[in-house]
C-alpha cells in the first residue's frame, strides 16, 4: 500500500512541476474574442502583491455579478494569467458589489438563444469550474454577500470559505427552484464540500442556506462580521501559504483529480445534454416565468 502510494504521489509531483495539466486548459479562441469584442468596463478587477504572492480578485459586473459569457470570459482570462504567474501563491475572490457575491448564471444567457450560444456559455461555465477547482494556487472566496446557484458553485471550487454573518445573506445550489436541474459535476463538487444526503436534499429542493445553516452543514468554513471578510480572508491566507506548495498542491490534486477528470472526459457531451435541456419549450417556459417574476419584484 506504501509503495502504490509512493508512485501516486511521485506521478503527481511530476504533473504538478509545470503547474497542473487541469488548471492550464486553455481558454477558447471564442471566449478571446468575445472579450476583445467587449468594450464595456471591466467586471473583474485583480490586484497582485508581489511581495506576499497573493492576488485578489474583485467582482464588479453590477447589479449582481451574474455569469455571463462576458464575465465567465474575462474571469477566466484573468485566473489563467495568475495560474501561469509562478510568484501567485494565493487567490481571495469577493465582490466589489453591495450585499451580494454572485447572484447566479445569467439567466439571459439560457433564454431565447440559440443552441450555438447556450453551448458557447456553458463551455465558458466549465471553463471557470475547471480553472478553480484544479488551480495550484490556494483560492479564498470571501463571500461577502448572497451567493446563490452559480455563485455558490465558484464558492464550492475554493480551498476555503469565508462568509459575512449576516442572516440577511444566503448560499446554496437552488436551480430546482427555477426548473433547471444541476448538472453532475455541480453535485460532485457539493458532495465533495459537504456529503451525500445533504447534497441530495439541497438540491433537490433548491434550498438556500443562512450563513449560520451554511456553516452547520459545512457549505462554508468560517463566519464573521461584513466588515472583517476581507481583512480575515488574507489572514487566513497566511497560514495556508505556510505548507509547502508541493506537498498542498499533491494533496489537492489527489482530493479533485477523480471529479475533474470525470468532467473532463464528458465535457462535449455535459455541453449537448445542456443545449438539449435548456432549449426544451418546457424549460424556455419556466425560465419566462421566472423572468417576469423578477420584473414584478422590481416594478
Amino acid at each position: 500500500m506504501f509503495y502504490v502510494c509512493v508512485c501516486v504521489c511521485a506521478g503527481l509531483l511530476s504533473q504538478l512541476s509545470s503547474r497542473s495539466s487541469h488548471a492550464r486548459v486553455c481558454v477558447s479562441p471564442v471566449l478571446v474574442a468575445q472579450q476583445r469584442n467587449n468594450s464595456t468596463t471591466p467586471k473583474v478587477k485583480v490586484e497582485f502583491d508581489q511581495s506576499t504572492g497573493v492576488a485578489v480578485m474583485h467582482m464588479q459586473s453590477p447589479p449582481v455579478n451574474s455569469l455571463s459569457l462576458d464575465f465567465l470570459t474575462e474571469f477566466c482570462i484573468n485566473v489563467e494569467k495568475l495560474e501561469m504567474d509562478k510568484t501567485c501563491r494565493g487567490l481571495i475572490i469577493t465582490s466589489s458589489q453591495p450585499k451580494v457575491f454572485s447572484a447566479r448564471l445569467d439567466i439571459m444567457e439560457m433564454y431565447g438563444k440559440s443552441p450555438e450560444r447556450c453551448g458557447e456559455f456553458w463551455r465558458a461555465v466549465q471553463e471557470m469550474w475547471l480553472k478553480l477547482y484544479s488551480s495550484d494556487m490556494v483560492t479564498i472566496a470571501a463571500i461577502n454577500g448572497s451567493s446563490p446557484a452559480g455563485g455558490c458553485l465558484m464558492s464550492l471550487t475554493c480551498d476555503y470559505r469565508i462568509m459575512a454573518d449576516n442572516p440577511r445573506y444566503s448560499i446554496g445550489l437552488n436551480e430546482t427552484q427555477l426548473g433547471i436541474v444541476a448538472p453532475f459535476w455541480f453535485k460532485d463538487t457539493m458532495v465533495n464540500t459537504v456529503g451525500h444526503r445533504t447534497t441530495e436534499l439541497a438540491l433537490e429542493l433548491g434550498l438556500l442556506y443562512s450563513p449560520s445553516e451554511a456553516l452547520k452543514v459545512g457549505l462554508v468554513d468560517l463566519l464573521v462580521p461584513e466588515d472583517e471578510v476581507l481583512t480575515t480572508a488574507t489572514k487566513t491566507m497566511t497560514k495556508w501559504l505556510a505548507i509547502p506548495d508541493h506537498a498542498r498542491q499533491i494533496t489537492k490534486s489527489m482530493m479533485r483529480k477523480p471529479t475533474i477528470d470525470k468532467l473532463t472526459s464528458k465535457r462535449e457531451a455535459d455541453i449537448q445534454n445542456f443545449v438539449s435541456f435548456i432549449t426544451k419549450d418546457s424549460i424556455q417556459k419556466s425560465l419566462r416565468m421566472y423572468l417576469e417574476m423578477l420584473k414584478k419584484r422590481r416594478g
